[in-house]
């Protein structure tokens, strides 16, 4: 195989399993829950290096949702989900430094909802 065919390959590959962003929001939304109900898991078993790659990466996808919002979109909204997402982003911040499974299920019960209203709502169903 030459590198012509290995990169035509590849760009085939990469076309066909391209998802749009709407389906990536979704997959956002999706790991964030997931990680987040996993450190309410090691919290149960005073897991503290668990918990905190789990904290961490919910931390990760919710800066990746909050920065990648359209500062073009309507104001209203932008403010809206910036506002949503540093609240949260707050939240997880606060159980990295001193997990507090109560408090911390605020961000679970959150992006359940987020998750359920994109899903359902702005993608038309799943």
């Amino acid at each position: 195989m030459t590198a012509n065919e290995a990169y035509n390959t590849y760009r085939d590959m990469m076309i066909k399993t391209t998802v749009d962003k709407l389906q990536i929001v979704a997959m956002l939304y999706e790991g964030a829950l997931s990680f987040a109900k996993k450190a309410i898991e090691y919290a149960k078993i005073d897991d503290e290096e668990a918990i905190s790659d789990s904290l961490n990466r919910v931390l990760g996808i919710l800066l990746a949702l909050r920065d990648s919002l359209d500062p073009n979109a309507d104001r209203e909204t932008v403010e809206y989900l910036t506002a949503l997402y540093n609240f949260l982003i707050e939240r997880t911040i606060k159980a990295l430094e001193e997990f507090n499974e109560e408090e911390f299920s605020i961000v679970v019960r959150y992006l359940a909802k987020m998750h359920e209203i994109w899903t359902t709502d702005v993608m038309g169903g799943e």
